[in-house]
Protein backbone atom coordinates (compact mmCIF):
# COMPACT_ATOMS: atom_id res chain seq x y z
CA UNK A 1 0.00 0.00 0.00
CA UNK A 2 1.08 3.69 -1.10
CA UNK A 3 -0.64 5.78 1.99
CA UNK A 4 -0.07 9.33 3.02
CA UNK A 5 -1.10 10.62 6.68
CA UNK A 6 -0.98 13.67 7.95
CA UNK A 7 -0.11 14.27 11.94
CA UNK A 8 -0.77 17.39 13.43
CA UNK A 9 1.48 17.74 16.74
CA UNK A 10 4.53 14.92 16.01
CA UNK A 11 6.89 17.28 18.03
CA UNK A 12 4.83 16.66 21.16
CA UNK A 13 4.53 13.34 22.99
CA UNK A 14 1.85 11.15 21.75
CA UNK A 15 2.42 12.97 18.17
CA UNK A 16 6.03 11.88 17.95
CA UNK A 17 5.63 8.19 19.10
CA UNK A 18 2.71 7.89 16.14
CA UNK A 19 5.11 9.29 14.05
CA UNK A 20 7.59 6.37 15.12
CA UNK A 21 5.35 4.02 14.25
CA UNK A 22 4.11 5.17 10.78
CA UNK A 23 7.93 5.48 9.76
CA UNK A 24 8.26 1.79 10.58
CA UNK A 25 5.08 0.86 8.82
CA UNK A 26 5.90 -0.15 5.53
CA UNK A 27 1.78 0.65 4.35
CA UNK A 28 2.71 4.68 4.53
CA UNK A 29 4.82 5.55 2.14
CA UNK A 30 4.77 9.21 3.26
CA UNK A 31 3.70 10.81 6.39
CA UNK A 32 3.23 14.65 6.55
CA UNK A 33 4.17 16.90 9.24
CA UNK A 34 2.31 20.46 9.54
CA UNK A 35 3.74 22.07 13.06
CA UNK A 36 5.68 25.09 13.89
CA UNK A 37 9.14 24.03 14.04
CA UNK A 38 11.19 21.54 12.13
CA UNK A 39 12.20 17.85 13.28
CA UNK A 40 15.45 16.86 12.18
CA UNK A 41 16.76 13.65 11.28
CA UNK A 42 13.32 12.59 9.76
CA UNK A 43 13.74 9.41 6.71
CA UNK A 44 12.90 10.60 3.33
CA UNK A 45 9.12 9.64 3.16
CA UNK A 46 8.60 12.40 5.72
CA UNK A 47 7.53 15.88 4.47
CA UNK A 48 7.44 18.77 7.07
CA UNK A 49 5.41 21.87 6.20
CA UNK A 50 6.60 24.58 8.45
CA UNK A 51 4.19 27.66 9.57
CA UNK A 52 1.64 29.08 12.13
CA UNK A 53 -0.64 26.01 13.34
CA UNK A 54 -3.77 28.86 13.72
CA UNK A 55 -3.30 30.23 10.54
CA UNK A 56 -4.21 26.86 8.99
CA UNK A 57 -5.11 28.15 5.43
CA UNK A 58 -1.66 28.34 4.58
CA UNK A 59 -1.76 24.97 4.37
CA UNK A 60 -4.72 23.88 2.14
CA UNK A 61 -2.78 23.14 -1.10
CA UNK A 62 -0.49 20.37 0.90
CA UNK A 63 -3.35 18.82 3.29
CA UNK A 64 -3.93 15.75 0.91
CA UNK A 65 -3.84 12.03 2.36
CA UNK A 66 -5.81 9.15 3.28
CA UNK A 67 -5.70 9.45 6.70
CA UNK A 68 -5.27 13.14 9.48
CA UNK A 69 -3.71 12.76 13.07
CA UNK A 70 -4.23 15.27 15.10
CA UNK A 71 -2.15 15.12 18.52
CA UNK A 72 -2.13 18.74 18.88
CA UNK A 73 -2.23 20.51 22.40
CA UNK A 74 -0.92 23.02 24.91
CA UNK A 75 -1.00 23.55 28.77
CA UNK A 76 -2.29 26.38 30.90
CA UNK A 77 1.14 26.65 31.71
CA UNK A 78 2.75 27.02 28.60
CA UNK A 79 -0.69 29.14 27.22
CA UNK A 80 -2.17 30.94 29.88
CA UNK A 81 -4.06 33.21 27.54
CA UNK A 82 -7.19 31.66 27.39
CA UNK A 83 -7.82 32.72 24.29
CA UNK A 84 -4.80 31.81 22.39
CA UNK A 85 -5.62 28.57 24.35
CA UNK A 86 -8.77 27.52 22.54
CA UNK A 87 -7.61 28.55 19.27
CA UNK A 88 -4.68 25.83 19.69
CA UNK A 89 -7.07 23.29 21.54
CA UNK A 90 -9.75 24.11 19.70
CA UNK A 91 -9.09 26.17 16.69
CA UNK A 92 -6.45 23.63 14.95
CA UNK A 93 -8.20 20.36 15.42
CA UNK A 94 -11.90 21.78 14.14
CA UNK A 95 -10.09 23.89 10.65
CA UNK A 96 -8.34 20.62 10.43
CA UNK A 97 -11.34 18.50 9.96
CA UNK A 98 -12.62 21.10 7.66
CA UNK A 99 -9.91 20.88 5.74
CA UNK A 100 -9.45 17.52 5.91
CA UNK A 101 -13.45 17.43 4.40
CA UNK A 102 -13.02 20.02 1.79
CA UNK A 103 -10.24 17.69 0.17
CA UNK A 104 -12.06 14.65 0.97
CA UNK A 105 -9.91 12.80 3.11
CA UNK A 106 -11.58 9.82 4.63
CA UNK A 107 -10.22 9.36 7.96
CA UNK A 108 -9.87 12.04 10.76
CA UNK A 109 -8.36 11.02 14.61
CA UNK A 110 -8.42 13.59 17.13
CA UNK A 111 -7.15 12.86 20.66
CA UNK A 112 -9.62 14.71 23.34
CA UNK A 113 -9.30 14.61 27.24
CA UNK A 114 -11.27 12.11 29.29
CA UNK A 115 -13.81 14.83 30.46
CA UNK A 116 -14.61 16.70 27.56
CA UNK A 117 -18.19 18.31 27.85
CA UNK A 118 -19.50 21.02 26.07
CA UNK A 119 -21.64 22.56 28.70
CA UNK A 120 -18.41 22.08 31.39
CA UNK A 121 -17.97 24.78 33.82
CA UNK A 122 -14.34 24.13 33.35
CA UNK A 123 -12.85 26.06 30.83
CA UNK A 124 -10.48 22.82 29.81
CA UNK A 125 -13.39 20.49 29.48
CA UNK A 126 -15.79 22.72 27.70
CA UNK A 127 -12.87 23.52 24.83
CA UNK A 128 -12.24 20.02 24.50
CA UNK A 129 -16.19 19.29 24.64
CA UNK A 130 -17.07 22.10 21.60
CA UNK A 131 -14.10 20.74 19.80
CA UNK A 132 -15.16 17.41 19.30
CA UNK A 133 -18.53 18.69 18.74
CA UNK A 134 -17.66 20.40 15.46
CA UNK A 135 -15.19 17.84 14.52
CA UNK A 136 -18.38 15.51 14.11
CA UNK A 137 -20.10 18.52 12.24
CA UNK A 138 -17.90 17.85 9.39
CA UNK A 139 -18.97 14.59 8.48
CA UNK A 140 -15.89 12.91 7.79
CA UNK A 141 -16.49 9.24 6.92
CA UNK A 142 -14.25 7.91 9.41
CA UNK A 143 -13.79 10.22 12.56
CA UNK A 144 -12.73 9.02 15.74
CA UNK A 145 -11.94 10.88 18.95
CA UNK A 146 -10.09 9.47 21.77
CA UNK A 147 -9.96 10.86 25.21
CA UNK A 148 -7.25 9.47 27.08
CA UNK A 149 -7.22 9.98 30.78
CA UNK A 150 -3.20 11.23 32.06
CA UNK A 151 -0.75 10.43 29.54
CA UNK A 152 2.26 9.58 30.57
CA UNK A 153 5.62 9.29 28.63
CA UNK A 154 9.06 10.81 28.86
CA UNK A 155 8.76 14.21 27.99
CA UNK A 156 10.76 17.46 27.41
CA UNK A 157 9.16 19.34 29.72
CA UNK A 158 8.49 18.94 34.02
CA UNK A 159 4.42 18.33 34.89
CA UNK A 160 4.35 18.08 38.57
CA UNK A 161 0.83 17.40 38.59
CA UNK A 162 0.78 14.78 35.62
CA UNK A 163 3.40 12.95 37.85
CA UNK A 164 1.57 12.96 40.69
CA UNK A 165 -1.75 11.65 39.39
Amino acid sequence: MNKTAIILGASGLTGGILLQKLIEDSRYSTIKLFSRTRIEGLPNKVIQFIGDLVDFEQFSADFIADEVYCCIGTTAKKTPDKKLYKKIDYGIPVAAAKLAKENDIPTFLVISAMGANKASSVFYNRTKGEMEQDVLQQGIMNTSILRPSLIGGKRNERRVLEKIG
